[in-house]
């Protein structure tokens, strides 16, 4: 795996525009590669010293029985001299070989000739919908401080635009649910909203809770260093609304650690009109035909009863993540971790969290794990 990834420099010094797409997928092959090298390596070593400390042993228990031990004379003192060159000339040819398979190989999958499927070292994630909303009331400060207490990766939120242009942090369009207002959010101003109690349709202890505006959540969000993913929903009634996200965002500097979402795909062409560098994930309640082709979308997020397995390996074959919602139970959580896709976003955080560590820990493990905490 070294040598694939001088490979890869080598390919990369020649050709500076070569896509990035390479690096991740070699890291990640090298990360698997040098545990499995440290793994030999240790094998190699510590097999001879086991039998030598074993002769020692051998040799020891017949001393100590009086019993006579003989031991062989080497006649040729440049024997280990001579094997040793010829181990060096070997390593030197063999070097050379794996250099330059590793750059066929990169160069191959640079032209896209092969297909690196390393599917089984992502990293899955947890996404906290609407904070955490299971624990707090949706979309308040009280519930992206749950998250960041419950330890999630992500907040996800929603956002829409007032009639004077505030964006604000609300799932419903209409705010009767949330605050007892039976009006739209296009036909207030923030100052018609600001001071109503959005807290007490969860519980009355939250009365003190107030929508949220994004760039407080934004600060927020940079303060505590967990990521956001800001889901637009538009009404038609807007004036610059993904300008408005994206100027808060960027001026916050916090644009490589947020997702701009949307059911709505103009919306996310609005995005990357307006600045290329956001990246956007196209919601979708279902998933039909080649979705990775959608130019406007850097990665998928997809209602979890129509995910399938071919449906991820799609996704990540074309170098993109699916994140899906929303995952509440102990089984559906399992058959994501099953299908292997990258975020989960979901109302129990500690749910998820714990289900995901207990498929990555194997059983063995665990038993060691409780055998310690016995002792203790």
């Amino acid at each position: 795996m070294l040598f694939v990834g001088v490979g890869v420099l080598i390919i990369y010094a020649m050709n500076a525009f070569i896509n990035n797409v390479i690096f991740k997928s070699i890291i990640s092959t090298l990360v698997v590669g040098i545990g499995a090298l440290s793994f030999v390596i240790f094998t190699v070593l510590s097999t001879p010293m086991n039998y030598s400390a074993i002769s020692v042993l051998y040799y020891a228990r017949k001393e100590e029985k009086g019993e006579d031990c003989q031991h062989i004379e080497f006649k040729h003192i440049h024997l280990y001299e001579n094997l040793y060159k010829k181990f060096k000339k070997i390593i030197i040819y063999l070097s050379a070989i794996a250099t330059v398979l590793g750059i066929v190989f990169a160069y191959n999958v640079y032209k896209g000739n092969f297909n690196l499927n390393i599917e089984y070292i992502r990293t899955m994630e947890v996404s906290a919908h609407r904070g955490a909303s299971a624990y707090y009331p949706e979309n308040t400060m009280s519930a992206f401080q749950g998250a960041v207490d419950l330890g999630a990766d992500w907040i996800e939120l929603d956002v829409q635009q007032t009639n004077d242009g505030i964006i604000i942090v609300s799932h419903d369009t209409n705010f009767k649910r949330i605050l007892g207002l039976n009006k739209n959010v296009w036909e207030v101003t923030y100052d018609d909203i600001k001071d109503l109690d959005a807290g007490s349709f969860f519980s009355g202890e939250y009365s003190y809770e107030r929508i949220p505006i994004l760039e407080d959540v934004v600060a927020f969000a940079k303060e505590n260093n967990i990521r956001l993913n800001i889901e637009l929903k538009p009404t038609g009634h807007e004036i610059d609304f993904e300008k408005g996200v994206i100027d808060i965002v960027n001026a916050y500097d916090y644009q490589d650690y947020c997702v701009i979402t949307s059911q709505t795909y103009s919306a996310l062409k609005n995005v990357k009109e307006y600045d290329e560098n956001i990246k956007t994930v196209y919601v979708m309640a279902v998933a039909y035909g080649r979705i990775t082709n959608l130019e406007y979308a850097d990665n998928f997020s997809v209602e979890a009863s129509n995910v399938s397995k071919s449906l991820v390996k799609q996704i990540h074959n074309a170098n993109k993540e699916i994140y899906v919602w929303t995952v509440n139970s102990e089984s559906a959580i399992i058959k994501m971790i099953d299908y292997n896709v990258d975020n989960i976003i979901t109302d129990d955080i500690t749910l998820a969290k714990d289900t995901i560590m207990e498929s990555k820990t194997s059983n063995m493990i665990n038993e060691y794990v409780e055998f310690i905490e016995s002792i203790f």
